[in-house]
């Protein structure tokens, strides 16, 4: 029958279990706690590693991590659990809570067991926890025997200043159980105020592992971590497989692992290369340094190398495992990454940039071009498509250079400037010999034309009936020169086109006398008011009233504003028939209340359009 303990007893006293025990005790300085604990270990992704790395020197198989979901509050707890060999009471004060004890040189490399390389080092990880919570509890099973007890940040540091020594709260010694043997960390008074991302604690300890895999699971909030975890979401177009050494004066110092390219670049916590040694991190992401190759293509690189030689001698890590120092090993270990992603940068942006001018040659508008040059023509179009590839811009900008160097061969000038361009010219030098050429706002004319044709496509498919009212409403906002030509410079005044739906709401109307909406214009300094109907309403004598209305209510809003003037526009099937319409027309135009039909703009959008395109045709003749 289990004994019930006693938790009102006082720190470090060992419940009475009929054995007497040595009181736990724990010698520290503050400086230890303080600059190896809370200041170390600040970040919940890094602190974890150090427990789960506990585990695997435990030779544990699966490590449980369960973590709050939500908002922090006082009760929120974090609980690590392991199915290892866990300890026994005489190894928690002999062991365990020994800080800076040299584990390697006293137990040597390998694990209990003998099956791993032991990650541990210098007996400070136990101190990880105080840098994301107050209050630890230990509960460890070994051969049927629970040992637990508790810890706690205050205390800690408030008797290692006094008295350099804390004795953790007991709370079982040796209390037979029938568990299987492992230890349970439980954490609370979580310094962490805000809601934790189970997805990047996941990433973050992917990262701090090489060993994470079959042999050796962990589990946060139940989904298993994956080794691909550590690398994102990148999508890899390249992959170098590494298994060298770092320099010719020692060949046993190796490194081996993978560096990946992704097609799009990765964020700034993805870029750069892992080191681990031992299965454990001791080097977070990085360039190594690198000033050689392409610093762009270095921007899509990532990956992870074993340098076990760097943790053959403690000194060639830092104390937090996160940077390799300036020992002989550290240094090596940097001039060869330096060297190697510089080499690979320069192999990926090669790389890139003849996938870039493939694709231009062989795209449907560009190829048939290319072939019907002759031999000094083909000689100028690969220097010109050599140059435009060559920035990291997307496909579509570098179609657009070769698409201007297309438009310009018939004139002889331009053909004697990019002869004179050298064997290397510079994209932008390129551009500015095209504006000189007149091309790039012949190109840029070109855009405008195809832009309006797809407007003026909308509006005659709205009026044949073919469009709803929302797409219509889109249209006029991103092409209002249809309402009027000379607004090619525009604002939109969405606000003012709420105020008037909610100042005139379209009452009980259906149908075709249903409003669309209105849209508030801002031309130069006037706003002008458009209400939007049906192509099938006939304009009334009456809407000249109404423009009169909306226009006033805007003149009250805007007031001294930005906008001197205020006009009104009415849309509609057809404007007003009978006697005197035509004379109400004209005099309300001078007060600025216009009406306009939908067929009057789609004609007018067809002229303009010719417009454009006898615009077009001059700029691209050949030069004489």
């Amino acid at each position: 029958m289990r004994r019930k303990l006693d938790l009102s007893a006082p720190a470090g006293a060992v419940p009475d279990m009929g054995k007497r025990r040595t009181p736990l005790n724990m010698r520290i300085e503050l400086i230890t706690i303080e600059d190896l604990g809370i200041k170390l270990y600040s970040r919940l992704p890094q602190a974890l590693s150090e427990l789960v790395a506990n585990a695997w020197d435990a030779d544990a198989s699966v490590v449980r991590i369960s973590l709050p979901e939500g908002k922090i509050v006082p009760g929120s707890a974090i609980t690590v659990r392991d199915d290892g060999h866990g300890m026994t009471y005489a190894e928690i004060g002999g062991k365990y809570l020994r800080v800076g004890r040299k584990r390697r040189s006293e137990e040597g490399g390998k694990t209990r067991g003998g099956r791993r390389d032991a990650m541990g080092r210098k007996g400070i990880g136990k101190l990880s926890v105080f840098g994301i919570a107050k209050n630890v509890e230990i509960r460890t099973v070994r051969n049927g025997r629970l040992n637990a007890f508790r810890m706690d940040a205050d205390d800690m540091l408030r008797d290692a200043k006094e008295t350099g020594r804390y004795a953790p709260r007991v709370v079982s010694a040796d209390e037979h159980t029938e568990d299987g043997d492992g230890t349970a960390i439980t954490l609370t008074g979580l310094t962490r105020k805000t809601p934790i991302d189970a997805r990047s604690v996941r990433r973050g300890i992917a990262k701090h592992f090489a060993v994470i895999g079959d042999g050796f699971a962990v589990l946060v909030n139940g989904r298993r971590i994956l080794p691909s975890d550590k690398f994102g979401d990148g999508d890899w177009e390249a992959e170098w497989r590494i298994d060298e050494p770092v320099g010719d004066d020692h060949p046993e110092w190796v490194v081996s692992g993978r560096i990946m390219a992704s097609r799009r670049p990765l964020d700034e916590e993805d870029r750069g290369v892992i080191v681990t040694a031992r299965g454990k991190l001791i080097q977070t992401p990085t360039d190594f340094g690198a000033k050689g190759g392409s610093r762009h293509a270095r921007s899509h690189i990532a990956g992870e190398v074993r340098a076990e030689f760097c943790d053959d001698a403690d000194d060639s890590v830092s104390t937090d495992r996160h940077s390799v120092t300036d020992t002989p090993q550290g240094t090596a270990l940097r001039e060869w990454g330096a060297k190697r992603l510089g080499g690979i940068s320069s192999e990926l942006a090669k790389a890139r940039r003849a996938a870039r001018e493939k694709a231009v040659r062989q795209d449907p508008e560009i190829k048939p071009w290319l072939d019907g040059l002759d031999e000094p023509q083909g000689r100028l179009a690969d220097k010109i498509i050599r140059a435009a590839t060559s920035a990291q811009t997307d496909g579509a900008k570098q179609k657009e250079m070769v698409l201007y160097a297309r438009a310009s061969f018939e004139q002889s000038a331009f053909l004697d400037m990019a002869e004179a361009l050298g064997e290397r010219p510079d994209p932008g030098a390129l551009l500015e010999m095209f504006r000189g050429c007149g091309v790039v706002e012949a190109r840029e004319l070109e855009r405008i034309v195809k832009a309006r044709l797809v407007a003026i496509d909308r509006l005659i498919k709205f009026m044949d009936g073919g469009g709803d009212a929302p797409a219509l409403r889109d249209c006029f906002r991103g092409a209002p020169w249809m309402i009027d030509p000379s607004w090619t410079q525009w604002q939109e005044e969405p606000r003012l086109s709420r105020l008037l739906a909610e100042k005139f709401p379209d009452g009980e109307t259906d149908g075709d006398d249903r409003r669309i909406g209105f849209m508030a214009m801002g031309v130069g300094d006037t706003v002008h008011i458009v209400e939007l109907k049906r192509p099938g309403y006939a304009a009334r004598s009456e809407d000249f009233g109404r423009l009169s209305r909306y226009v006033g209510f805007v003149k009250d809003m805007v007031g001294d504003g930005r906008y001197n003037g205020v006009a009104g526009y009415l849309v509609a099937g057809c404007t007003p028939d009978g006697p005197g319409a035509a004379e109400m027309a004209r005099n309300f135009e001078a007060s600025r209340y216009y009406i306009r039909t939908y067929g009057d703009l789609a004609a007018s959008a067809r002229r303009l359009h010719g417009h454009f395109k006898d615009r077009l045709e001059a700029s691209r003749a050949p030069a004489r």
